[in-house]
Formats: structure tokens, C-alpha cells, sequence
């Protein structure tokens, strides 16, 4: 077994906890751990191991460095030194999906391994407010209880947990209740310069900061655009967006500062409402010291996911520095509206990205994981991007090896599941730089309606899901990762028996179509509907296993829909083959799908991919 010699019993347990392997009890080694300079020194010596660290972060990474390296043979030494001062996760619970409290813990230790010092929580209307029953309701909000039991958690491995909630837009949830009508500008944005608008944000903030051990909170206020466009302008009339956002964020530093706070907050509107295009970050947009002066001491926090190129990041770091001295980059790891991350955009816009914040002079950086659009992307499927991210915290130059090297050390399994992970959504051979999500659209595509059918049509989606099953089928992970694999190669798989379906119904729209492409178009959808039932099973396993049980419901609404509809649609044609029905759907004219379509296919959210119509739930 190994000794942990110089360490706290808390801090063995921690060590303990980030080595993944089980049978690390196999090595006997002695190893002397010693607090030195800010990063990592482990060398190996035989059976003795020395292991210097700057910070608790350190050590678990070092810790888990170490249990990836003891399975090699031979001695070794190992230096590496913290580029940033901050590397911070940011995951969003707030999209339909809350992680469980074990959830969020077995984040925590995967975030420590790889070396993250903090974890920020993206919670809108998530948590507990004692004075707002409704606030959060039904929607698996946390407790205060299991916040401080996170924070707890997150310190005891190095992982300060940060508390982020929106305090101007983002507000729809909350909102929603009449029990906040009085603080209600529009459906999304709060009512600016109301007395039960700062009585509200004074028991949120008390509410939002309680539960942690930190000082540090995020405060939101990005993509107000109606901010002032509703009850606002009916009492006060029009006044400039600026100017009410200046309003609003003083009441917000007021009341965190009453609370011993330091606030962040996102950027973006200072350039959107500056910009005479009303454009986000456009680079025309300058700002002079008197308004850098006027702003309350608040950070701000320049969120980009969309970028390759580094030159761009570097202008807009040199325009925040025109706001304030305490300049944070959010990039992402593009986690949200689709099935799958999009790996290669991942890559591509986080080395530009943070090899931009190193040349800039920016000290903490963030990777964003947001789930928009239902949280469909299960959150194991992340670890990847996450241990990408954090490569530029301890290498100056990282290449794909670097990352692929460090996963396999510091999590005990092979990259390759989670890099074919990218071939759900990319046919570009390259990287897939307009998102498009084409799983997602073929899983959820009307049978009959079949809106993306000619912009699917200059794809080979048959044989990429062919040999993407077939890789699938190949991974090996941890075992807690097993079921998201299983999860995955029943979603590819159910993809390519839904395009099929959907190739089969087709050819029923044509003036030859007979009886016999009648049949063969029920037994596509009748495989493709038992391809569904067992994808949702997995689906409801995977979501049970790592989210709370509200938003599940949405899921179930989506597949079962899809389900449902295969059964009309069956039943549809056998009317048509009874000389019943004329499948009119069909006959349409066959046009491209022109929303959310500059890439090979596009990308839609799911109410604009299932349906022409409204829909309301």
C-alpha cells in the first residue's frame, strides 16, 4: 500500500479519495508529500516518492499525477508550475438538469485531479431563498443544507465553490411565478429602480452567499436586451439601456458589499450597449477612463466560445482592460444544445482562447458547462473537454498529445471514447465551427414533416454512424463511466435507424411509390420506434445516475413524443395504402431549413427542429 507521509489525516483522505485506481494497494511505496513553491514537483526514486506542492489543489493533482505514473515502470520526476491563478469550471444546473449533490461531489474530485482551484455554480433560480417559496419551486433547487455540504466538500480538495446567479436577466424561471410580479419588467428582466426589486436582491444575495466559504460571488447581469422595454417603459418612459444597467449593478455591488462580497459579473452588455450596431463585443467600441472610473469595483467576466483565432481574443482582452483591472476569461467546452459535445470546436476556440489569456496578461480563466436546451449532453461526457481546459494551467505549449497523456494519467482511462464523441455532429473533417448538431436533428425530424431533409442530404451520416457504432462498441472506460457509453452507442445507433425511417417515408411522396415501399417504410419506423423505447431507458438511467429527478419529465415529453408519433405515422400509412389518406405532408415543396443553417446541415434548438407549430407545454 502507499504511506502518505507529511499529510493531515483529512488530506490522506483526500489523496485517497483523487487516486482512481484500485489497486494502487498493489504498490508499496512511501511517499513524503512537503508544501513548496505554487505547482507540482514529484520525483521517484525506487520505492520512495517525493512530492512538493504549493497549494491543497496541488496536492490532489500531484496525487493523482502520481497514480497514473506508478503504473509505468521505472523512476521518474515530474515539475509543473500553475500558469493562472485562478482555473476555475463553471457548471450550469439551472438548464432543466440539476446535478445531485454526489454528482457535484464526484465533480469536485475530478475537477481537483486535473487541478482546478474552483468550481463555480451557475444556479439562476436553483437554490434555496427563505423569504421566496417560489423561488426555484419544482425545479430541484438545493438547499442551503446542500450547498454548505458542497462548499464544505469543495475545500477540503482544494476547490473553493463560487456561487453565480443572475441579478438582472436570465430570470425567466423565477419570473414565470405571479409571486414575482412586483419585481417583473419584462418576462425575463427585472424591474429596474423598483423598492421590491432591491428587497428581492438583498434576500437572493443573502440567500446565494450564505451557504459558501468564500467572499466571491458571480452576479450575472448578461444578454438583458429587453432590460427596460416592459413595465419599465410604461411607468418611466425610455431610458438608455446603459444607464439602467449602471443603475442596477450599483445596487448590486451596494448590497454584496454590505454582505463582505466580491463581486464578478459578464461583460457583454457594456459593448452591446455602446455599440451603435447594438453588437456584442464589437471591436469599434472603446471606453475612456472617466467611464472605467464610474463603474463600482465589480470584476468583469469576458465569455467567448466561439473563436479559433487568437488575435481576435487578444483585442477583446486589450478592450476589457478598458473596463476594469480585473479581467476574467470564460471559455467553453461546448456542452450545450446538442447530444454530444462539440469536441473539435472545443479545442479549437480553447487553445486560441487561453494561449490569448497568457499573452494578455489575464490571471483566472474559466470553462464554461452549459446545457441549454434540456441538458440532454450527460454531464460524464464532459471530462474531456474539462481536462483540456486545464492543460494550460500546468504547460506552456499544449498539443493534443499533452491533453491526451494527462487524461489517461490523472483519470485512469483511455481519451478515446469522448474524443469520438465529435463525430455524432461533425462532417466537416475538420472542425465543426457553425455547431452543427446533426444528431439531434435527425433524432428529433418529423417523419412526415421532414423539414431538414434536403439539408441533410450532403451528408454521409450512414457510414460515419456505421463506423462510429463499431468504434463504440470498442471503448473501454472506468466503470463509472460504463453507462454513458452504453448511453451513446444506443444513440448513434438510434439516429441511424431514425434516418432510415426517415429516407424510407420519403420515398412514399413520390408518384411511384407503392405498396411494397409502404411496407418497408413500416418496418424502418416500427425498428426505429424500438430503437427509441431502449434509448429512453438509457437515457432515463443515465439522467437518474448523475441529475435529480425534475427535468426528466422533458425528456420524457421529447422521446415519447417521438414514440407516439411513430405509431401515427404507421398508422398514417396504412390508411394511405386503403386509398384513405393522400400523406399531403409529403408533397410539400422541398425546401432548405433556412433557420440556424450556415453550416453543412445547421443546428436548431428542439422546439424549432420537431415542428413548424408553436409549441407550449
Amino acid at each position: 500500500m502507499i504511506e502518505w507521509r507529511g499529510l493531515t489525516d483529512e488530506q490522506v483522505q483526500a489523496v485517497q479519495a483523487i487516486g482512481w485506481g484500485d489497486d494502487l494497494t498493489a504498490h508499496a511505496l512511501k511517499v513524503r508529500c512537503q508544501t513548496g513553491e505554487a505547482g507540482i514537483a514529484i520525483t521517484r526514486t525506487g520505492q520512495q516518492v517525493t512530492l512538493t506542492y504549493g497549494s491543497q489543489v496541488d496536492l490532489m493533482r500531484g496525487a493523482a499525477l502520481l497514480a497514473g505514473k506508478i503504473k509505468q515502470a521505472g523512476d521518474f520526476t515530474i515539475e509543473q508550475r500553475p500558469q493562472f491563478k485562478v482555473m476555475a469550471a463553471m457548471l450550469d444546473v439551472a438548464r432543466n438538469g440539476v446535478p445531485t449533490v454526489d454528482m457535484v461531489k464526484t465533480m469536485i474530485r475530478r475537477l481537483a485531479s486535473m487541478g482546478y482551484n474552483e468550481l463555480w455554480l451557475y444556479l439562476e433560480d436553483l437554490f434555496e431563498i427563505p423569504e421566496e417559496p417560489y423561488f426555484g419551486r419544482q425545479r430541484g433547487r438545493y438547499s442551503q443544507a446542500d450547498l454548505h455540504d458542497i462548499a464544505l466538500y469543495g475545500d477540503r480538495f482544494g476547490v473553493t465553490v463560487v456561487p453565480a446567479v443572475q441579478t438582472l436577466a436570465h430570470m425567466h424561471n423565477a419570473l414565470k411565478w405571479d409571486a414575482h410580479h412586483a419585481v417583473r419588467d419584462t418576462d425575463d428582466t427585472l424591474l429596474v429602480g423598483a423598492p421590491a426589486t432591491k428587497a428581492f436582491l438583498a434576500n437572493l444575495l443573502r440567500a446565494a452567499s450564505a451557504p459558501f466559504t468564500t467572499n466571491k460571488i458571480h452576479v450575472g447581469m448578461d444578454e438583458a436586451y429587453q432590460l427596460g422595454r416592459g413595465k419599465y417603459l410604461d411607468d418611466n418612459g425610455f431610458t438608455d439601456q446603459q444607464t439602467l444597467i449602471l443603475d442596477q449593478l450599483k445596487l448590486v455591488v451596494e448590497l454584496t458589499q454590505e454582505l463582505g462580497l466580491k463581486a464578478y459579473m459578464w461583460s457583454d452588455l457594456w459593448f452591446t450597449f455602446a455599440s451603435p450596431k447594438h453588437e456584442m463585443y464589437d471591436p469599434n467600441v472603446h471606453f475612456d477612463a472617466d467611464f472605467k472610473a464610474s463603474l463600482p469595483p465589480v470584476g468583469q467576466v469576458y465569455w467567448d466560445y466561439y473563436h479559433e483565432d487568437e488575435a481576435t481574443y487578444r483585442d477583446r482582452f486589450a478592450q476589457h482592460f478598458e473596463l476594469s483591472d480585473d479581467v476574467v476569461f470564460a471559455g467553453g467546452i461546448w456542452t450545450w444544445s446538442a447530444l454530444a459535445p462539440n469536441q473539435s470546436k472545443m479545442l479549437a476556440t480553447v487553445r486560441a482562447g487561453l494561449n490569448a489569456a497568457k499573452a494578455s496578461g489575464v490571471t483566472q480563466v474559466v470553462a464554461t458547462m452549459w446545457f441549454d436546451d434540456g441538458a440532454e449532453v450527460p454531464i460524464s461526457s464532459a471530462w474531456y473537454g474539462l481536462q483540456a481546459f486545464a492543460a494550460y494551467q500546468y504547460h506552456t505549449d499544449v498539443q493534443p498529445q499533452t491533453i491526451d497523456t494527462e487524461y489517461d494519467l490523472t483519470q485512469g482511462e483511455s481519451p478515446a471514447f469522448y474524443k469520438l464523441l465529435d463525430q455524432f455532429d461533425n462532417f466537416t473533417q475538420a472542425v465543426n465551427v457553425d455547431a452543427d448538431n446533426v444528431s439531434k436533428i435527425v433524432l428529433y425530424e418529423d417523419l412526415l414533416l421532414q423539414r431538414y431533409r434536403e439539408n441533410l442530404q450532403g451528408i454521409g451520416l450512414e457510414a460515419q454512424y456505421e463506423h462510429l457504432i463499431k468504434a463504440l462498441s470498442q471503448c473501454q472506460v472506468r466503470a463509472d463511466n460504463r453507462l454513458t457509453v452504453t448511453f451513446y452507442r444506443q444513440l448513434a445507433q438510434t439516429v441511424l435507424l431514425k434516418q432510415r425511417a426517415l429516407q424510407a417515408v420519403a420515398k412514399l411522396g413520390t408518384a411511384t411509390a407503392n405498396d411494397q415501399q409502404a411496407t418497408a417504410a413500416l418496418a424502418a419506423i416500427e425498428t426505429c420506434q424500438s430503437a427509441l423505447r431502449q434509448l429512453l431507458g438509457l437515457f432515463r438511467q443515465v439522467w437518474h445516475q448523475q441529475r435529480r429527478g425534475n427535468g426528466f419529465e422533458i425528456i420524457d415529453v421529447r422521446l415519447g413524443g417521438q414514440i407516439a408519433r411513430c405509431e401515427t405515422v404507421c398508422w398514417r400509412i396504412k390508411t394511405w395504402q386503403a386509398g384513405q389518406d393522400d400523406l399531403a405532408e409529403l408533397y410539400e415543396p422541398l425546401l432548405p431549413m433556412d433557420k440556424r443553417s450556415n453550416g453543412l446541415v445547421g443546428h436548431g434548438l428542439y422546439k424549432e427542429i420537431v415542428s413548424a407549430c408553436d409549441i407550449s407545454f
